[in-house]
């Protein structure tokens, strides 16, 4: 299946901007004030929503007794019967959705409107990228909507008619699970949205310019047809985040097609940046509730299961265009989607939150983690207290689970990872991206492979025991000292500085014959030196620091003739 979107660049963010919209910056670190982060869940007033989401009723219409409405409660200070409370942010919000929908080129119009008419759960099958034509053939995905109309739309036209997906097919644990999470009777709107009572954009300026496919249909809805917040979004992240438990391998993809589902809702003109902010978190909460729900464990690991048969990972369409495929243009996609450019206009200096449960969402993307070693991730890579609805008691608005899915974002204690190859998937390898940062110490051990690809500062130290550790940037080993007691240290990258000491009592340094790693400090060498394909030059620094002690065991990877030579700053390359 092929849906187009459009390519998001810092150039198309400028574009859709005001002048009050920005593009937020590098992921803020959330590091605790202590050396140690408090990761005990904050109760809300009605409780944790992974224990009550199951009060999301009609008959529970209050902050205390129903978790979506208690999620959602900071709107009520910006708007409440009807009444502007909070007129400048108000204000701001429909100018944006005026803004983004007065820029829309016609891809995004026609997507938007498919987003619009089909079955929520379809509209997330895109996120499989190469793997979506499996998908479509082993669940039986089905839609009646291909493209959109040149003309507008009757009054009364119907919402997809057909079911989504089967239930009894090979993938069928997999479809039950989303439905499971998105067709759930708690996973609705309906209620907050009555409680509220927002107007939707178009209904409050002519400046809001509805898809025109869909202006009888949208004119002639309901005047109860509230904006916020977004049951589209919601659903989009039920369904996305499922999905992505299932299949952690798209995990990223899945979670920007989520967003863009949000966003597609204000290309239609149908809601605004706060409605749609406002879905993602009740979609986030409403998926951790059904994940950590012990009446669906048998059917999350079956969906899992199935997902990585042939039915699914194992049927790779190469052929397939994926509109996801490219890492940085999701990043700012979906960094953009969760504030919208809204500034911090709330308290700042508030300490991140984790929720009970959120941990689950990392379940399958960290298999490798602890459920405290998760929250800790999630802890230091949310986002900064302030932005507009973001700030609910239990912490469920802050959470980037985009940056979550690199790893750490601090480390302010030990940690250790202890990857398992066997295991396969991530716990054979994965690739931290995020730029880490804290006091604490990352320890490596197990069989498998972790590659650092951040520009890191954390300082407390790397040490390997087992496995492999990549370096892929100039400073991914941090600002402290790195020790070697067994596995491959191994660069990927020209340059590496070790701000600290290196340590080598065993185990393996793999580089390239052109690459340098500079020490600042001392050097304490032992074990293997493995050089790997590289240009070949007499008097190459491999190695340079400041003070060595010791010599490498054993040196592979050079031709008859060439070895290395010991100095008093460095190891270099000799003919």
């Amino acid at each position: 299946m092929k849906i187009r979107r459009r390519t998001w660049t810092r150039k198309t963010a400028a574009v859709i901007s005001l002048a009050a919209v920005t593009l937020p910056l590098m992921t803020t670190v959330a590091q605790a004030k202590t050396a140690t982060d408090n990761l005990t869940p904050q109760a809300a007033p009605y409780g944790y929503f992974v224990d009550t989401y199951q009060a999301n009723t009609s008959k529970n219409t209050t902050p205390q007794n129903n978790p979506v409405v208690g999620e959602m409660a900071e709107f009520s200070t910006y708007w409440a019967d009807g009444k502007q409370l909070n007129p400048g942010l108000l204000s701001q919000n429909i100018a944006k959705a005026a803004d983004i929908t007065q820029h829309r080129n016609d891809g995004e119009a026609e997507r938007s409107y498919l987003t619009d008419r089909r079955d929520l759960r379809y509209n997330l099958i895109s996120g499989l990228g190469p793997y979506a034509t499996a998908f479509v053939k082993n669940a039986d995905a089905q839609t009646d909507f291909t493209s959109m109309p040149s003309e507008p739309l009757p009054a009364n036209a119907p919402y997809s008619k057909v079911n989504w997906a089967s239930t009894t097919t090979a993938l069928g644990p997999l479809v039950q699970l989303v439905n499971t999470t998105s067709r759930s009777p708690f996973s609705g709107t309906g209620v907050i949205k009555h409680v509220v009572k927002y107007v939707r954009p178009y209904r409050q300026s002519d400046q809001v310019k509805v898809v025109p496919a869909l202006s009888k249909v949208m004119a002639a809805a309901k005047a109860d047809d509230y904006d916020f917040p977004s049951g589209h979004t919601t659903a989009a992240f039920e369904t996305g985040l499922t999905l992505a438990y299932a299949v952690p391998e798209r995990f990223q993809e899945l979670l920007t097609r989520s967003s863009e589902v949000g966003y597609d809702r204000v290309l239609a003109g149908r809601h605004s940046p706060l409605a749609v902010m406002g879905g993602r978190m009740v979609g986030t909460a409403m998926t951790a509730a059904t994940l950590n729900d012990s009446n669906n464990r048998d059917l999350m690991k079956q969906a899992y299961q199935v997902a990585h048969t042939d039915a699914l990972l194992g049927s790779k369409d190469t052929t397939a265009t994926d509109t996801f495929s490219d890492y940085q243009t999701n990043r700012e996609a979906y960094r953009f989607r969760m504030t919208y450019g809204f500034t911090q206009t709330g308290d700042t200096t508030q300490a991140m939150r984790v929720p009970k449960g959120a941990e689950v969402l990392l379940a399958t993307r960290l298999p490798y983690l602890s459920d405290a070693q998760r929250r800790d991730v999630l802890y230091t890579t949310g986002m900064s207290a302030g932005y507009p609805i973001m700030d609910d008691a239990e912490g469920w608005g802050r959470l980037d689970l985009f940056s979550a899915a690199n790893g750490y974002g601090a480390l302010n204690e030990r940690v250790t990872v202890n990857m398992d190859a066997k295991q396969g998937g991530f716990n054979a390898q994965d690739n931290w991206r995020n730029d880490i940062a804290g006091k604490g110490q990352l320890t490596k051990s197990g069989s498998g492979s972790l590659t650092l690809s951040g520009h890191n500062a954390f300082t407390g130290g790397t040490t390997l025991t087992a496995g492999t550790l990549r370096l892929a940037s100039a400073t991914a080993a941090g600002n402290g000292n790195v020790k070697l007691t067994g596995g491959t240290l191994q660069l990927s990258t020209a340059k590496v500085t070790v701000k600290g000491n290196y340590q080598q009592k065993s185990g393996q340094l793999e580089l390239a014959r052109d690459a340098h790693v500079a020490i600042k400090k001392t050097a304490k060498l032992g074990g293997t030196l493995k050089l790997t394909k590289g240009d070949l030059k007499s008097g190459t620094k491999l190695l340079t620091f400041h003070k060595r002690t010791g010599k490498f065991t054993h040196v592979s990877g050079l031709p008859k003739g060439w070895h290395v030579s010991y100095t008093k700053h460095a190891v270099k390359l000799v003919k």
